[in-house]
């Protein structure tokens, strides 16, 4: 699909699909809401290509995202996997666009996508009920373009890595954003290099739970392991990381043994 994608200075075009690129916005625009509002720019999608590249023979049809927006990458994946199902949840208190409405309408794709706005990503309960009523098995893909905050996306993490098949993969974009000139970062705390450095210590303490871990600057990939859901349990990521007690850590059990 992505030799597919025609680059202009104001718009990504898919076949007769518009995509406005909401990083070159402004006044000169000529197709009012004719458009999916589109937060995603070249070298990023360039990223996936290469990411996925290298996995021509993963084919997820359990598809679940997190953040719409405008519902722009909700098609633009759809377009890319044609999977069985896509799933999309935004905090958001808005409904589908009109473009949004008549793209999935034209094609026929009501039983195949669906949108569920006002949905908190760290509402763990609502996220495993949108799941267990949508899908007819486990997840194949999870991608999360939603908050961009540690705290969150965390939560989220930890409720639906458990929820992918062996060899599914979940993305998180975006993770680089505070490092990034011209953005301010946010609350101290909140970055989501945080959570990238601990995916990084769950890699290398065991296979446990993530099999390989994809670092690119817009995105990290992140492979679910062959151990069973139930294993896993109530997954905790912390649980997941062994970390050497420091010499100040073992110098203190070692004065108190001695005391």
């Amino acid at each position: 699909m992505f030799d597919k994608l025609v680059w202009q200075k104001d718009r990504m075009l898919l076949d007769d699909l518009v995509f406005r690129l909401a990083h070159d916005k402004d006044a000169d625009w000529d197709l009012g809401d004719n458009c999916f509002e589109f937060f995603k720019i070249k070298v990023l999608t360039d990223q996936y290509a290469k990411f996925l590249s290298l996995r021509r023979d993963f084919r997820p049809e359990n598809v679940f995202e997190l953040g719409i927006w405008d519902g722009g990458s909700v098609a633009f994946w759809f377009e890319c996997f044609r999977p069985k199902k896509h799933v999309a949840v935004d905090l958001a208190t808005r409904e589908d666009s009109s473009y949004f409405r008549r793209y999935v309408s034209s094609r026929g794709l009501a039983n195949r996508i669906k949108t569920y706005w006002e949905t908190d990503q760290e509402d763990s309960a609502k996220l495993k009920q949108i799941v267990a009523a949508e899908f007819s098995g486990p997840l194949d893909l999870v991608i999360d373009d939603a908050s961009h905050l540690y705290g969150p996306t965390k939560a989220s993490f930890e409720t639906l890595f458990p929820l992918l098949r062996p060899g599914g993969y979940y993305l998180i974009e975006d993770w680089a954003w505070p490092l990034w000139e011209g953005f301010q970062a946010g609350p101290p705390g909140s970055e989501l290099t945080k959570l990238v450095f601990e995916l990084v210590e769950a890699t290398g303490s065991t296979l446990a739970s993530i099999a390989d871990l994809a670092v690119f600057q817009g995105f990290v990939a992140v492979e679910r392991s062959e151990v069973g859901t139930a294993e896993l349990g109530a997954f905790k990521l912390e649980h997941h990381i062994y970390r050497q007690p420091t010499r100040s850590v073992l110098q203190r059990i070692l004065n108190k043994l001695k005391g």
